[in-house]
């Protein structure tokens, strides 16, 4: 069944009279915008990755229910404003068509963007970040709860499937050099930190521009899918993607106001941007059009932040970003 099929099946699971059904997007699950009689909006999301080097974790029954705690727990717990989880009519949050997994969540109104574009837009992203990371330094998973974790694993995973690209042409081997001798120095550092209940524990994984909803400058996260266990600074790590240099010690500063920050901050910053970025790559792999612009940049990292941190340089808050 393709996806649009599989939706409308999902549909007869919930207790509500759909008005409409419009897709939204597909990347690790297809998303559709879902509208009731009443006027209410959901997203139904399909989980149905089109990224084939997707880890399997990411679209199980487990992993999937437990998310939806999370939500669950911070809608109550919190005056964040989340996508709020729909139990179908067996009263349970996974719905399943065949073996597909199928999710129903409130939609959060309010502005997408594709770059944050205002310091307003910072400062309440940050503050936002730091609520998230409260909760979750009070909050206690329940033992049936299941997420991924950023560790060396994963990363170690990401760079064995990047040094195969090698051998088939996609990369320059005296990049991936590059991109290994960096990798190898973040996942010592990850190895080091300790796991303690202001440090780590839930996060949202991506919190990026097209991962927040902004309402008159008060950003809103959206798009929990890559949520997982990890150092809380995974979260500024990945958000710094998206910010210059520039700014990024403003952004830390008001982040710091609402939750502590470690003494090393920056060094756990770095080696998790780091993580971060080959993670990202191994999951672009698995996306066939990810040739048209990987290669160009796998270059800029290599010659930017991944070149500085391989040779011991700090890049936080200086030089030009791979983005630019």
């Amino acid at each position: 069944m393709d996806n649009a099929i599989i939706a409308q099946h999902a549909l007869a699971q919930y207790d509500i009279n759909v008005v409409s059904v419009s897709p939204v997007a597909q990347s690790g699950a297809a998303v559709f915008k879902i509208e009731d009689d009443c006027g209410l909006v959901y997203s139904l999301r399909v989980h149905k990755s089109k990224i084939s080097t997707l880890e399997k974790i990411w679209t199980r029954r487990d992993a999937l229910d437990s998310e939806l705690v999370w939500l669950d727990a911070l809608n109550r717990d919190t005056s964040l404003t989340v996508p709020v989880p729909k139990r179908n009519q067996q009263g349970i949050y996974v719905t399943q068509v065949d073996d597909i997994n199928c999710t129903m969540l409130r939609w959060v109104d309010g502005e997408q963007k594709q770059r944050f574009t205002s310091e307003q837009e910072l400062k309440s992203t940050a503050e936002m970040t730091a609520a998230l990371h409260y909760h979750a330094s009070k909050w206690q998973p329940p033992s049936s709860f299941v997420r991924p974790t950023v560790n060396r694993e994963r990363v170690q995973n990401a760079l064995d499937l990047i040094k195969r690209q090698v051998q088939e042409g996609l990369f320059d081997a005296h990049d991936i050099q590059i991109l290994e001798a960096a990798g190898e120095r973040a996942m010592a550092l990850l190895d080091t930190l300790p796991k303690n209940k202001m440090t780590w524990g839930v996060l949202h994984g991506d919190i990026v521009p097209p991962n927040i909803v902004f309402v008159d400058g008060v950003a809103h996260p959206i798009d929990f899918g890559a949520c997982g266990f990890g150092p809380f600074l995974t979260d500024l790590a990945i958000t710094f993607c998206f910010i210059s240099p520039h700014a990024r010690q403003q952004y830390i500063d008001w982040y710091g106001k609402c939750f502590p920050l470690p003494n090393d901050y920056v060094a756990q910053i770095e080696a998790l941007f780091i993580a971060l970025q080959l993670i990202g790559m191994r999951n672009a792999l698995g996306v066939p059009e990810s040739n048209n612009w990987l290669p160009a940049h796998v270059q800029k990292c290599a010659s930017r932040e991944f070149g500085k941190y391989a040779s011991g340089e700090s890049f936080l808050f200086t030089g030009t970003p791979f983005w630019k």
